[in-house]
C-alpha cells in the first residue's frame, strides 16, 4: 500500500470549508465536483474544477480540488504542478499536505517531512495528522538508508546503523546516584542526539562515500537541537505588536527557521540587528541558533554569551543553556574536551536551581559520562 492509499483520507476533499467561491454559479461547480471526487469520479472532476477556475483562476480551494483528483488519477507530475499554483498564491494546509504525501510516494522523504514540518509550524488543527505522516517518513527513510549501507566501508557501516539506532530511540537510565530526580522511580528519559551526532561524523571520516546520507541526518539531529533554542513564541508576548517592524522581522524570522528556511531567517535576523536594534535579544538568540546550525560555534557563543549577560532572568537563563549546546558542539569539531568542562561548569550552576533541576540533569549527565568514556577514570 503506497502513502497516496494510506494517507488519501487527509487530502483535500475533506477539507471543511471547501465552499468558498464568489458567485452561485461558481459554488454549483464547486459542489459537483466534490462530489465527483468523492464518488472517485476523477477526471470528470478535474474538468469541473477547470470550468471554475476559468470564472476563479485564484481559487486555490478549486486548485486543492484539482490537484487531489489529478493525484487519485495517478498523474502525480500535473498534480505536482497545481498545488505549487495553489501554493503561489498563498501558503495553505492542504497543498502542503498533499505535496508531503507526493514526495512521500516518491520516496524523497526528506523533502516530505520538509512539508510535514511546515504543516506542524503554521496549522495546529492538522499537527497531529502532519506529526503522523511524518512519523511514517522517518519510519520508511530509516529502512532505506539502511539497505544502502553496503556501499560504504564496514567500520562506517557500523558507525551508521548504531547511529541510526540511537537517533530515535530513549534511552531510560536506572541509577541510584540520580533518584534525587524522582524519589519514586529514580530513572529519566534521554535522546540520544549527541552521541548519534558524533557517530554519523565518525562514519564519514571512515568512509566519505558516506557523506550525502550521514549529513542529512546530522542535518535533522541539529534542527531537532534548534528547537531546543527557540525558547518562547515571541508571538506570545504581551507587548507584540506585529505592525511593528521589528516584531513583524522577528515572527518572520520564527516562522523561517521552523520551516528550516534558515538561510532567509538570517536575513530578517541582520535586517534586526544591523537596521533597528544591534542589542535586541530575541533576535541575538535566533542568530545564535542559526549560526550554531551552519556550525559557525564561535560566533554563535558570542550571541548566547551576550543574552546571558544581559541581567534579563529568563533570558540569561537561556543564553547560558545555549551556550552550553553550543560549547557541546565545539568539542565535536574540535576534539577538545575542554569545551564539554567549561558546558559542565554552567550546569553545575544551574542545577542550584530547583526549578530547572529536571531540564538540566540529562544534559550534564551525557556529559559526565562522554568525558568518562574520554578519560577512562570515573568522574562520580
Amino acid at each position: 500500500m503506497g502513502f497516496l492509499d494510506r494517507f488519501k483520507k487527509n487530502d483535500v476533499k475533506n477539507e471543511p470549508d471547501l465552499t468558498f467561491t464568489n458567485s452561485i454559479e461558481s459554488e454549483v461547480l464547486f459542489s459537483k465536483a466534490t462530489q465527483c471526487l468523492q464518488e472517485k469520479e476523477n477526471e470528470k472532476a478535474v474538468e469541473l474544477f477547470d470550468q471554475l477556475l476559468k470564472r476563479e483562476p485564484d481559487n486555490i480551494h478549486a486548485l486543492n480540488g484539482k490537484g487531489s483528483g489529478l493525484m487519485q488519477s495517478g498523474r502525480i507530475d500535473e498534480a505536482e504542478a497545481v498545488f505549487n499554483q495553489s501554493l503561489n498564491i498563498r501558503d495553505n494546509e492542504m497543498a502542503y499536505l498533499n505535496m508531503a504525501i507526493i514526495n512521500g510516494n516518491r520516496g524523497d522523504f526528506d523533502k516530505g517531512i520538509e512539508y510535514c514540518d511546515k504543516v506542524i509550524a503554521l496549522y495546529p488543527g492538522l499537527k497531529d495528522m502532519a506529526i503522523g505522516l511524518k512519523s511514517t517518513f522517518m519510519e520508511n527513510k530509516n529502512k532505506s538508508m539502511g539497505s544502502d549501507l553496503s556501499q560504504f566501508n564496514s567500520e562506517a557501516q557500523e558507525l551508521i546503523s548504531r547511529a541510526n539506532e540511537l537517533k530515535d530511540k530513549e534511552e531510560i537510565w536506572h541509577d541510584d546516584r540520580i533518584s534525587e530526580l524522582q524519589p519514586n522511580a529514580p530513572e529519566f528519559r534521554k535522546v540520544n542526539e549527541w552521541k548519534a551526532l558524533g557517530l554519523y561524523e565518525a562514519a564519514i571520516r571512515k568512509d566519505p562515500k558516506c557523506e550525502a546520507l550521514a549529513v542529512s541526518s546530522i542535518n535533522e539531529i541539529k534542527e531537532r537541537l534548534i528547537k531546543e533554542f527557540m525558547f518562547f513564541d515571541i508571538s506570545q508576548n504581551e507587548d507584540f505588536n506585529p505592525q511593528r517592524e521589528i516584531d513583524n522581522l522577528k515572527l518572520k524570522a520564527m516562522m523561517h527557521i521552523y520551516n528550516g528556511d534558515y538561510t532567509v531567517a538570517m536575513a530578517a535576523v541582520d535586517q534586526i540587528l544591523t537596521t533597528i536594534d544591534e542589542n535586541d535579544l530575541d533576535a541575538l538568540n535566533y542568530k545564535g541558533t542559526l549560526l550554531f546550525y551552519f556550525d559557525e560555534i564561535d560566533d554563535a557563543i558570542k550571541c548566547f554569551e551576550t543574552i546571558a549577560g544581559s541581567g534579563n532572568g529568563i533570558y540569561e537563563f537561556h543564553g547560558d543553556f545555549n551556550k552550553t549546546f553550543a560549547l557541546r558542539r565545539k568539542t565535536m569539531i574540535t576534539g577538545d574536551a575542554e569545551y564539554m568542562v567549561q558546558a559542565l561548569d554552567i550546569y553545575d550552576e544551574m542545577l542550584k536551581d530547583p526549578i530547572t533541576f529536571e531540564k538540566i540533569k540529562p544534559y550534564q549527565r551525557e556529559i559526565l559520562d562522554t568525558l568518562q568514556e574520554v578519560m577512562q577514570v570515573p568522574l562520580f
